[in-house]
């Protein structure tokens, strides 16, 4: 895991506080289409199982994981756009 010291710009934030499994994969999977490749994806979530699952999906749907940042309850996914 990834973990960053500073906050990113991100071209797009998306806050799915409170939803849970699958809904978190499936607001990532739209968001990130609504970006550029190259361009950074901000995901704010409070569901724990994210940490596991994110990183994953970057790796499967060909994405580039930048990191995390962790603040109290609520975790920041910082994510490229490859293709």
């Amino acid at each position: 895991m990834r973990f960053l010291e500073e906050e990113l710009k991100p071209d797009l934030s998306v806050d799915i506080v409170h939803l849970m499994c699958p809904i978190h994969l499936l607001e990532l999977n739209e968001a990130i289409k609504q970006i550029e490749p190259g361009q950074i994806l901000e995901l704010v979530t409070d569901y724990e199982r994210a940490l596991e699952d994110v990183p994953k999906w970057c790796e499967v749907f060909g994405q580039e994981f930048i990191g995390l940042r962790e603040d109290g309850e609520i975790y920041k996914f910082y994510i490229r756009r490859k293709i």
